[in-house]
């Protein structure tokens, strides 16, 4: 199945502001810090890379980072925010692309959502390739097991902040296939400047959701080994009240 794709170059300007609240948003770079030393993980590639979300947070913590997306307009900004620290950056597909080997590979913020269950297994298999022995694979996804209790059928606003002289508003209304995992994003963007008439973006993407035991079991066919379900503060995972999985996977083969 070939999910409906969001259009990330519309608002790669915004876009930390609009998903990530003007830093590193839900994803805890301490959380990543503590796990990489626990592992004693020096070299790091983010695959899903964007605007440099974590790319540069982690280079400032002294931690070896590449960066890669498929998005050029992100990875511009992601550049563009990294100068001064040693980060190589790759225009590449998580599916696909090879840069050497590293102890632990991320690719965050519901990025592998983008990806067919089809497709993400190539993901694995090529990260796999892109890890050195026991490396590790650390990313989230939003939780079904979670949304089967609390998704919510109506229309509401999940951002609304203030940039430079624009005032920006964002809706959702959004739809799901519990059985098949799919999560419908359709979303209305309201940018105003000053009291002039706002301007109105609509969107409407598809993600792939998972639940633990669907994830393990990926993992495990494709040579990894589970060694940790958090939720994005770093504590075990709960899966009725955490609505992301944050999953920590070992290269076994």
């Amino acid at each position: 199945m070939v999910l409906k794709q969001y259009n990330y170059d519309e608002i790669s300007e915004i876009y930390d502001d609009l998903e990530l609240g003007g830093g590193s948003g839900p994803i805890v770079i301490d959380v990543l810090d503590k796990l990489f030393k626990k592992y004693k993980v020096k070299t790091v590639l983010d695959m899903t890379c964007g605007t440099g979300a974590q790319t540069v947070e982690l280079a400032k913590l002294g931690y070896k980072i590449t960066g890669s997306d498929i998005n050029k307009p992100m990875l511009d900004i992601a550049k563009r925010k990294s100068k001064g620290l040693n980060i190589k950056y790759y225009f590449g597909d998580i599916r696909d692309s090879k840069y050497g080997k590293f102890d632990a590979i991320i690719s965050m913020f519901n990025a592998i959502g983008h990806l067919s269950e089809k497709d993400f297994e190539k993901a694995i298999n090529n990260i796999s390739k892109n890890l050195k022995e026991k490396g590790l694979y650390v990313f989230d996804i939003f939780n079904l097991v979670y949304m089967n209790e609390n998704f919510i059928n109506y229309k509401f606003i999940d951002r609304a902040f203030e940039l430079k002289d624009e005032k920006f508003v964002r809706f959702n209304k959004n739809k799901i296939n519990f059985d098949k995992g799919i999560l419908r994003i359709n979303q209305e963007i309201y940018k105003q400047k000053g009291f002039e008439k706002p301007e109105i973006k609509k969107e409407s993407w598809d993600m792939q959701i998972y639940s633990k035991e669907r994830i393990e079991k990926m993992l495990l066919k494709n040579g990894f080994k589970v060694l940790s379900f958090l939720d994005l503060k770093g504590s075990k995972l709960n899966e009725k009240e955490n609505l992301s999985i944050l999953t920590v996977a070992k290269k076994t083969s």
